[in-house]
């Protein structure tokens, strides 16, 4: 078992560094289409969440982006964790904060907003998992 899961993780990392490498060149659609497949290949893993949140938090779609972090983190709340290797935290929570001011922005607009209010809600649970992490 411990030898399915250590193949496993390998070829986690090493289609997750491909869709990294696919991001850094700008091909953000493949790099999208490869991290999707890595959500349906690997379901029970936070990497392909955190990779799409990635991917729209280049697009500049922070909303996006948080939602993606928040199954993330759900999945593996070592990205919250100052003590591991895998820690995001810094990065989640300006996201975060970001995603708050603008959906608060939206909101303003579009008070009665089904998706808007969704989104802040996310955005408060997020909250609540960066203040009772250990980072």
């Amino acid at each position: 078992l411990r030898a399915l899961s250590a193949r496993l993780d390998a070829e986690l990392g090493k289609r997750a560094a491909r869709v990294k490498k696919m991001m850094n060149g700008g091909s953000l659609e493949q790099a999208e289409a490869m991290a999707k497949g890595l959500v349906k290949a690997f379901p029970y893993s936070g990497t392909p969440h955190m990779l799409l949140g990635d991917i729209h938090l280049r697009r500049q779609e922070v909303v996006a982006a948080v939602r993606e972090y928040r199954l993330a983190v759900d999945l593996n709340p070592d990205y919250l964790d100052k003590k591991t290797k895998v820690f995001q935290g810094k990065k989640i929570k300006k996201v975060v904060d970001e995603a708050r001011r603008e959906i608060d922005r939206e909101l303003r607009a579009r008070p009665a907003d089904p998706g808007l209010r969704r989104d802040k809600k996310t955005v408060y649970y997020m909250l609540r998992k960066i203040a009772g992490s250990c980072g």
